[in-house]
């Protein structure tokens, strides 16, 4: 483990804690933003993939745009910012910045979902870098948050319509 952490005791456990403990501590934040967006207007969600296929769409949501997204968003980003700027505490901000935008922007179906999602990039953005510190792979840890937190969404969105 890096001693670029050592002053922060709840980001040693972070890194420390079993895998299931991190998943939980970076998916609840999504959930409380995905409750909040319950409460805005529904937004056009012209260009998102949909199917006339209850199945395909659940398998996008829940497997293929987690991964896709997980792989652009969080690990390329972050690990070319990374490689680039060498100094941690420069590159852990740069890094949660770039990488949000980023995930934010693929999401511009509204600016109240453009800012609901921009505050999910800043959790995904941030497993994936602490992510980085344990034996697990980040790209994976990050990939099971989201698509829990897409599952969840997905989920509540058949139920309520």
């Amino acid at each position: 483990m890096s001693k670029r952490f050592k002053l922060i005791p709840s980001v040693n456990y972070l890194i420390k804690a079993p895998a299931y403990i991190f998943i939980l501590v970076f998916f609840f934040p999504s959930v409380l933003l995905g409750v909040i967006t319950t409460f805005l207007p529904e937004p056009d969600m012209a260009g998102s993939f949909a199917t006339d296929s209850i199945v395909l769409d659940l398998l996008i949501a829940v497997i293929l745009a987690p991964l896709i997204e997980t792989l652009l968003f969080q690990s390329l980003i972050i690990e070319i910012i990374c490689k680039i700027i060498k100094r941690p505490r420069k590159n852990i901000c740069i890094a949660l910045i770039v990488s949000s935008l980023a995930f934010a922007l693929n999401h511009t179906y509204s600016l109240s979902y453009f800012i609901i999602t921009l505050g999910a990039g800043i959790i995904l953005a941030l497993a994936y870098y602490l992510g980085r510190y344990r034996k697990e792979s980040a790209i994976i840890l990050v990939y099971i948050i989201h698509a829990l937190y897409n599952l969840s969404s997905s989920l509540y969105n058949l139920l309520s319509h």
